[in-house]
């Protein structure tokens, strides 16, 4: 009984599909991790954001296996297919002008541990953001 109880709950932590809450994303800052083991969410200031959030959108569109889903003037939700197993995880970004912020979050949608897939996705965002040249030049 025991045993089955425990595989039950390891198969919920596996299967289990977590999907932001978009809502409350395009209002407010994006969620904050709860599962750091497949969850990446930074910050980056930026000095203009309207072309800051322009290139965003051009880097996500660029960027292999990542397919936009939703974009607004100031977000943008993706959902980026693994290279490997072909998992989909939400890829997140929103601009607050106010605070001259772009925020980034990815996050896995299957099981507790990503093999360090997130970071390096938001690592080569965070890359390309700062060293690709503005949209406008």
């Amino acid at each position: 009984m025991i045993k089955r109880v425990i595989t039950s709950f390891l198969a919920i932590l596996f299967v289990v599909t977590i999907i932001p809450d978009k809502l409350n994303a395009i209002e407010n800052d994006l969620p904050d991790c709860v599962v750091l083991t497949h969850c990446v969410r930074e910050d980056f200031k930026v000095r203009d954001i309207e072309n800051a959030f322009l290139k965003a959108t051009k880097i996500v569109s660029e960027t292999a296996r990542t397919k936009i889903v939703e974009k607004t003037d100031y977000y943008i939700h993706a959902e980026a297919k693994t290279k490997w197993r072909r998992y989909t995880d939400d890829f997140l970004l929103k601009a607050i002008p106010e605070k001259g912020l772009i925020q980034v979050r990815s996050e896995s949608r299957v099981g507790v541990g990503d093999n360090g897939v997130n970071q390096k996705r938001v690592d080569d965002f965070a890359y390309r953001l700062m060293t690709e040249r503005d949209i406008t030049n």
